[in-house]
């Protein structure tokens, strides 16, 4: 028996289908659309309770590239998280026409290489967040089949949902901000001095010298 191979977007979409039929739609509403990134063709993005998941999968190849392209998607700010997918194998019949149902049925018995990247490792948050430091997601996991890809896709789905990774940041700023402040109020400080070194003078000392 021979095999085809589709397209890398026709398995991008199916596969994005097949998730949202098994299992992630017990999380939650879940939409599937295209997202255009001026590439020739669109990116598949999953909208998991509004957490936005983009397939970035391709036959294997050069991953580097399929990370540096996965990073590009998270700094354009067009989702949360990237799944890169590696198609490793995936058992069609060879036929003229491939039917959708063919691939849908390949992708269940398939194997994958998979790996995460999430924006809270592309804007460092997991530096004030000890408990995320571990997770390093996107370190590819290698052939694992459709089953064990979903349950990563779900673990990191919870990773980013898991906990306001914002409210932390936020609380230590503020608390190194009023020590800070605090330090000004009670040492022996020339404001003044302070002010010129923050450079709060700047639009004064721009009008004396005009």
């Amino acid at each position: 028996m021979s095999w085809v191979k589709p397209r890398e977007e026709n398995l991008n979409v199916m596969l994005a289908e097949l998730l949202a039929e098994s299992g992630l739609s017990a999380i939650g509403e879940i939409v599937i659309r295209k997202v255009n990134t001026g590439r020739r063709m669109p990116d598949v993005l999953l909208d998991i309770n509004g957490i936005r998941v983009i397939i970035e999968g391709k036959y294997p190849g050069d991953r580097n590239i399929l990370y540096e392209e996965a990073c590009k998607r998270l700094d354009d700010g067009l989702c949360d998280i990237v799944m890169m997918v590696e198609y490793m194998n995936i058992p069609l019949r060879s036929s003229i026409s491939v039917s959708q149902k063919d691939i849908k049925e390949g992708l269940m018995k398939g194997k994958f290489n998979v790996g995460f990247v999430t924006y809270i490792e592309r804007i460092g948050l997991e530096r004030w967040i000890p408990e995320k430091r571990g997770f390093k997601k996107q370190q590819f996991v290698e052939n694992v089949d459709f089953k064990d890809l979903l349950a990563h896709l779900l673990a990191t789905y919870d990773y980013v949902v898991g906990k306001d990774v914002l409210e932390p940041v936020i609380s230590k700023l503020e608390k190194s901000i009023f020590a800070f402040a605090h330090q000004v109020r009670t040492a022996k400080i020339n404001i003044d001095r302070l002010k010129r070194a923050l450079e709060l003078l700047g639009g004064e000392e721009g009008e004396e010298s005009g």
